[in-house]
């Protein structure tokens, strides 16, 4: 019986505790089975965590190909596909843009906005090759008590590939070939090899990936001039060595470079993380030391070419320990970070404005300390109470609280709900009045956006409710979530109209060329509701089916006629099914419905809702050498681009995988 199902003993909070900082052993990719380390902070039981999780492992991200991981997420209740104005896949949770998702990789936050900030977001579930992904961690709903701002749609832990026990290496090669030959194919090539350097000591793994598609001869009929699919390459390196000076302790450096290209812009990473995992008997302690810096080669503007650089580095550390009294177990711990901005262009000041010209660069300094206790108050009900005080340099002190429950009705029944409060600070870009780019669709005729220091943080005050259910051959899920945003950062008031730009609210003024100002602005109120839902059957020994729906209601609610959030369906629907035919044969299939999308407020303009069938196969033909194969989009749904907010939607097409291990 797992330690949910009976009175917590220390030794058991222990071993959980310890799990937290142990990682998978590498020769068994599955060790950490229904573990989840995000939700709270340490390793819990999935059925224990006190939040809305789900879980993508290597064998699910392998058996359908895939740019980046963001395509692989749309199976997961509550989150839908979406892409930015440059063609980068992106991901909405519960309604909000990925900008409110906050992606972490094994537990190190990323974020690319500052760089980009059209769509800047987009990028940052890109950074790792899925060749070195051992799993995913998705937890929907507002996280800020343990990982602060942007965490208000939830949190995506992209968690890698531990350094194995033994040496072992794979090599993945695939191909996506298009029917329509006007159309680029695309080719990827990845690997990874990990084992140890000195026993168990000193360990190493090593890992890099190539993925090239070319510009599509085929045309957007909204961009014309524009192809329909836009160039991408993307080129990853890293590594970690790992070093344990004895059994109680470990020590891991990780770096890794990138770069993300996709049409004309050009991304470029570097990381760099040291990290201390220690147990110290009825202690776990982790402290980590991440630096990454962000170059953006294009800027971000079509016709210019503007480069910037953005650098961020963090300090965290936390410690965990069970309480004798109460049955309580303690996370504690503190954050700092520091972001720098070096924009030479758009820092510069306005255009012809003597008075606004200021330094190329910029920079926020802000600390957190944050406090969690799971205390469990009979042998199946867990409460989680949470805080997170943050200071930022700008906006002073802000506290996220939250309150979860776990109550186990019996061995295959669990009802999970809470309420939490979170907050998003704006962007150094947002908040530097200096910061200004041009707009409305022209560098010169049309309109100038500037960052604003009057800018107030967002908020979120988040309540959810759900029931799982888990047995024999049967898992379900059904959850009911509510988010109000308040105080939501938004720039789409803006037009190059001169006699229309004084009545928008957040207008500034006129440029000596004539053209009209706009800075950010905090609108009232958003909303969104909706219900999620999950159902896995293993029919048979070799045959499993999963199913996901959402149902989502996202609104603008600052006035009076409540009008639709752009670009998000009311209804997403995925079904995959899985059948063992043979120990060397496998076949899937997975059908996606999405309900229209809105593409304007007056909900006029309208993306039509469509379906898509994917089917594969897999051929194990030799131990340690797999060769995978299928069709994607079945039909030959094909929807084009119609307004600046949409997209366009790949054909039928032919992929080929061959994964070799050694």
């Amino acid at each position: 019986m797992p330690c949910a199902l009976r009175p917590l003993s220390l030794a058991c909070l222990r071993a959980l505790a310890s799990l937290a900082h142990a990682q998978p052993s590498g020769d068994d990719p599955a060790s950490l089975g229904s573990v989840v380390v995000t939700a709270s902070g340490n390793a819990v039981d999935i059925r224990d965590a006190p939040a809305s999780i789900s879980v993508l492992t290597a064998e699910e991200l392998r058996v359908r190909p895939a740019h980046e991981l963001a395509e692989l997420l749309t199976g997961v209740e509550g989150v839908t596909l979406n892409r930015s104005a440059n063609g980068s896949p992106t991901i909405q949770m519960r309604g909000f843009d990925q900008a409110y998702t906050l992606i972490l990789i094994d537990g190190k936050r990323v974020n690319a906005s500052t760089s980009m900030f059209r769509g800047g977001a987009a990028y940052d579930s890109g950074w790792v090759p899925l060749d070195d992904i051992e799993r995913v961690e998705v937890v929907r709903g507002p996280m800020s008590s343990l990982y602060g701002a942007d965490a208000i749609g939830g949190v995506i832990n992209i968690i890698t590939k531990p350094v194995s026990k033994t040496w072992k290496g794979s090599i993945t090669a695939d191909t996506v070939l298009h029917q329509d030959r006007d159309l680029a194919d695309s080719q990827k090539l990845g690997f990874a090899v990990s084992g140890p350097l000195a026993g168990e000591a000193l360990g190493i793994k090593l890992y890099g990936n190539y993925d090239h598609r070319s510009d599509s001869q085929a045309e957007s009929s909204f961009n014309a001039g524009y192809p329909l699919f836009a160039r991408i390459l993307n080129r990853h390196a890293g590594g970690q060595l790992a070093w344990r000076p004895d059994a109680r302790q470990r020590v891991t450096l990780d770096a890794d470079v990138s770069s993300k290209t996709q049409g004309m812009y050009t991304m470029e990473r570097e990381a760099l993380a040291l990290r201390h995992q220690g147990h110290w008997d009825r202690m776990t302690t982790e402290l980590t030391l991440a630096t990454d810096e962000i170059r953006n080669l294009k800027g971000m503007i079509d016709a210019q070419t503007n480069p910037n650089q953005s650098n961020t580095y963090t300090l965290n550390g936390k410690a965990s320990f069970p309480v004798d009294w109460g049955n309580q177990f303690v996370t504690v711990g503190v954050d700092a970070r520091k972001e720098r901005l070096y924009d030479r262009a758009n820092l510069a000041g306005w255009p012809g404005v003597p008075s606004t010209q200021g330094s190329p660069s910029t920079s926020v300094t802000q600390y957190a300390l944050f406090v969690e206790d799971e205390i469990r108050l009979t042998e199946r009900l867990a409460v989680t109470l949470g805080n997170r005080f943050d200071h930022h340099e700008h906006f002073g002190g802000n506290h996220s609280p939250r309150a979860y429950g776990v109550f186990h009705l019996d061995d295959a029944w669990t009802l999970k709900g809470g309420i939490s409060r979170a907050f998003r600070t704006p962007t150094l870009v947002q908040n530097s009045p200096n910061w200004g780019s041009v707009s409305c669709g022209s560098a010169t005729t049309g309109c100038y956006i500037i960052g604003s220091r009057d800018l107030q943080p967002e908020t979120a005050l988040s309540k959810e409710i759900g029931v799982q259910y888990r047995q024999g051959a049967h898992s379900a899920s059904v959850t009911v979530f509510d988010t109000k945003l308040k105080n939501m950062i938004d720039i789409d008031s803006r037009t190059r109209d001169v006699t229309l730009a004084p009545s928008l609210d957040n207008f500034v003024g006129f440029l000596p060329d004539g053209r009209p100002i706009f800075s950010y602005q905090n609108i009232h109120s958003a909303r969104t509701r909706g219900l999620e839902g999950s159902w896995a059957w293993q029919v048979t020994p070799t045959l499993d089916v999963k199913t996901s729906y959402t149902y989502l209601s996202a609104k603008n609610t600052s006035k009076a006629v409540h009008t639709p959030l752009l670009n998000r369906s009311r209804h997403n629907l995925n079904v995959a099914a899985n059948w063992r035919v043979h120990p060397d044969w496998n076949l899937g299939a997975t059908w996606r419905l999405q309900s229209a999308q809105p593409l304007n407020s007056a909900n006029t303009v309208r993306k039509p809702g469509h379906g898509l069938l994917d089917l594969s196969a897999a051929w194990q033909f030799r131990r340690d050498t797999t060769l995978r194969a299928g069709i994607l989009n079945v039909a030959d749904r094909t929807l084009d681009r119609v307004s600046a907010s949409d997209y366009s939607d790949e054909g039928r097409r032919l992929f080929l995988s061959l994964n070799s291990r050694f």
